[in-house]
Protein backbone atom coordinates (compact mmCIF):
# COMPACT_ATOMS: atom_id res chain seq x y z
CA UNK A 1 0.00 0.00 0.00
CA UNK A 2 1.50 3.36 -0.82
CA UNK A 3 1.61 6.04 2.35
CA UNK A 4 0.16 9.52 1.28
CA UNK A 5 3.09 11.77 1.50
CA UNK A 6 3.66 13.92 4.70
CA UNK A 7 3.25 17.68 4.66
CA UNK A 8 6.70 19.56 4.59
CA UNK A 9 6.84 21.61 7.45
CA UNK A 10 9.90 24.57 7.50
CA UNK A 11 10.63 26.43 10.74
CA UNK A 12 13.55 28.71 11.24
CA UNK A 13 14.74 29.07 14.96
CA UNK A 14 17.78 30.59 17.12
CA UNK A 15 18.81 29.57 20.60
CA UNK A 16 21.78 29.47 22.40
CA UNK A 17 24.59 28.47 24.36
CA UNK A 18 24.75 30.28 27.90
CA UNK A 19 28.56 29.78 29.39
CA UNK A 20 29.15 30.80 32.77
CA UNK A 21 31.33 29.94 35.46
CA UNK A 22 32.44 27.14 33.63
CA UNK A 23 29.36 25.26 32.75
CA UNK A 24 26.89 25.52 29.84
CA UNK A 25 22.97 25.81 30.76
CA UNK A 26 20.74 23.13 29.16
CA UNK A 27 16.97 22.37 29.73
CA UNK A 28 15.72 18.76 30.87
CA UNK A 29 12.28 17.96 29.26
CA UNK A 30 10.65 16.08 31.89
CA UNK A 31 7.93 14.21 29.80
CA UNK A 32 10.54 14.13 27.05
CA UNK A 33 13.13 13.07 28.90
CA UNK A 34 15.77 14.97 26.43
CA UNK A 35 18.51 17.20 27.28
CA UNK A 36 18.60 20.30 24.73
CA UNK A 37 20.27 23.65 24.50
CA UNK A 38 17.04 26.11 24.75
CA UNK A 39 15.92 27.21 21.36
CA UNK A 40 12.58 28.65 19.97
CA UNK A 41 11.06 30.16 16.39
CA UNK A 42 11.28 33.25 15.14
CA UNK A 43 8.62 35.69 14.75
CA UNK A 44 7.62 37.59 12.02
CA UNK A 45 9.81 40.46 11.69
CA UNK A 46 12.53 39.69 14.07
CA UNK A 47 15.87 38.68 13.68
CA UNK A 48 17.62 35.46 14.19
CA UNK A 49 19.75 37.47 17.19
CA UNK A 50 16.54 39.26 19.01
CA UNK A 51 14.97 35.70 18.61
CA UNK A 52 17.63 33.63 20.34
CA UNK A 53 17.38 36.20 23.31
CA UNK A 54 14.08 36.14 24.06
CA UNK A 55 13.81 32.18 23.46
CA UNK A 56 16.28 31.56 25.89
CA UNK A 57 15.32 34.26 28.00
CA UNK A 58 11.50 33.17 27.73
CA UNK A 59 12.82 29.48 28.28
CA UNK A 60 15.30 29.94 31.01
CA UNK A 61 14.68 33.45 32.31
CA UNK A 62 18.01 34.41 32.22
CA UNK A 63 19.15 37.49 30.42
CA UNK A 64 21.63 37.13 28.42
CA UNK A 65 23.97 38.72 25.47
CA UNK A 66 25.57 37.20 22.25
CA UNK A 67 29.59 36.39 22.27
CA UNK A 68 29.61 35.00 18.87
CA UNK A 69 27.80 32.48 16.39
CA UNK A 70 28.28 29.37 16.00
CA UNK A 71 26.48 29.10 12.74
CA UNK A 72 23.25 26.95 12.30
CA UNK A 73 22.26 23.08 12.63
CA UNK A 74 19.63 21.36 10.28
CA UNK A 75 17.76 18.71 10.97
CA UNK A 76 15.16 17.17 10.07
CA UNK A 77 12.16 14.07 12.14
CA UNK A 78 8.44 13.51 12.13
CA UNK A 79 5.78 14.09 13.77
CA UNK A 80 1.54 14.10 14.07
CA UNK A 81 1.93 12.84 10.36
CA UNK A 82 4.40 15.83 9.21
CA UNK A 83 7.74 16.25 8.19
CA UNK A 84 9.68 18.94 9.99
CA UNK A 85 12.81 20.73 8.32
CA UNK A 86 14.34 22.27 11.19
CA UNK A 87 17.13 25.23 10.79
CA UNK A 88 18.76 26.41 13.95
CA UNK A 89 20.91 29.69 13.81
CA UNK A 90 22.81 29.09 17.25
CA UNK A 91 24.74 31.54 19.51
CA UNK A 92 27.14 31.68 22.62
CA UNK A 93 26.32 33.62 25.10
CA UNK A 94 26.78 35.11 28.49
CA UNK A 95 24.67 35.96 31.05
CA UNK A 96 23.77 39.81 31.05
CA UNK A 97 23.13 40.11 34.74
CA UNK A 98 23.15 38.15 37.64
CA UNK A 99 18.94 37.67 37.96
CA UNK A 100 17.59 35.29 39.47
CA UNK A 101 15.67 33.42 36.14
CA UNK A 102 11.85 33.89 36.12
CA UNK A 103 11.04 31.65 32.91
CA UNK A 104 7.90 32.84 31.15
CA UNK A 105 7.28 29.01 29.64
CA UNK A 106 4.44 27.68 28.04
CA UNK A 107 2.06 25.56 29.27
CA UNK A 108 3.18 22.24 27.60
CA UNK A 109 6.44 23.49 28.27
CA UNK A 110 7.72 21.06 31.05
CA UNK A 111 10.95 21.48 31.32
CA UNK A 112 13.99 22.48 34.18
CA UNK A 113 17.07 24.58 33.95
CA UNK A 114 20.45 22.49 34.17
CA UNK A 115 23.92 23.36 34.17
CA UNK A 116 26.51 21.24 32.97
CA UNK A 117 30.10 21.15 33.22
CA UNK A 118 31.13 20.68 29.52
CA UNK A 119 31.85 17.16 30.23
CA UNK A 120 28.39 16.50 31.60
CA UNK A 121 27.04 18.10 28.63
CA UNK A 122 28.63 16.00 26.30
CA UNK A 123 27.96 13.30 28.09
CA UNK A 124 24.09 13.43 28.80
CA UNK A 125 22.89 16.11 25.74
CA UNK A 126 19.93 14.19 23.80
CA UNK A 127 20.75 14.93 20.53
CA UNK A 128 23.67 15.23 17.86
CA UNK A 129 23.10 18.60 17.04
CA UNK A 130 23.43 19.75 20.05
CA UNK A 131 26.23 18.39 20.39
CA UNK A 132 27.28 19.74 17.20
CA UNK A 133 27.09 23.00 18.91
CA UNK A 134 28.56 22.33 22.27
CA UNK A 135 31.85 21.85 20.30
CA UNK A 136 31.94 24.51 18.65
CA UNK A 137 30.77 26.65 21.54
CA UNK A 138 34.02 24.67 23.36
CA UNK A 139 36.15 25.90 20.65
CA UNK A 140 35.04 29.33 20.67
CA UNK A 141 35.03 29.15 24.89
CA UNK A 142 38.63 27.88 25.14
CA UNK A 143 39.70 30.93 22.52
CA UNK A 144 37.46 33.53 24.62
CA UNK A 145 38.00 32.31 28.41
Amino acid sequence: MIQPMKNTIYKVCSGGVIYHDGKVLTIKWLSRNTIEFPKGTMEEGETKEATCIREVFEETGYKTKIIKSLGKVVFEFDHDDNHYNKTVHQYLLELASSNEPTPQREEHEDFEDLWLTLKEAAEQLTFNSDIEVLNRAEQSIKLAY
